[in-house]
């Protein structure tokens, strides 16, 4: 496998901005992003960090959305994670190719989603 670290967690809340005030402002969280959601109107898509940490939440209030897994998980070569996936007896769904990168959404045997993705620089 190619995974280099884990990118974000997707933490749900009710109130986004009621959750970014408390993060930013009594836990020091950094924003990374914070833009409107690409596929989800009146969502914002807000990812935090602690100060020089790698890995960000993602404050999500929406529910079953199947392009935001609990845990996502950064690869260098996602074809080779995927065929090595499917060999160990996956069933994955069909890789998701989008504009910021390619992933695919893992189901742990407890309903946990994990998104393996490989990252594109926007503008590539």
């Amino acid at each position: 496998m190619n995974i280099q670290h884990v990118d974000l967690f997707g933490m749900p809340v009710t109130d986004q901005q009621r959750a970014l005030d408390f993060y930013t402002q009594k836990l020091g969280f950094e924003v990374r992003v914070d833009m409107p959601h690409f596929e989800m109107e009146g969502i914002r898509w807000i990812e935090l960090t602690p100060p020089g940490a790698a890995t960000a939440i993602v404050l999500s209030t929406w529910e079953g959305d199947k392009t935001l897994g609990t845990i996502v998980l950064v690869t260098t070569d996602i074809e080779a994670d995927y065929a090595e996936l499917r060999v160990k007896g996956l069933d994955l769904p069909p890789l998701d190719r989008q504009p910021w990168g390619v992933s695919v959404l893992i189901t742990d045997p407890d309903g946990n989603h994990i998104l393996l993705q490989q990252n594109t620089e926007m503008g590539e």
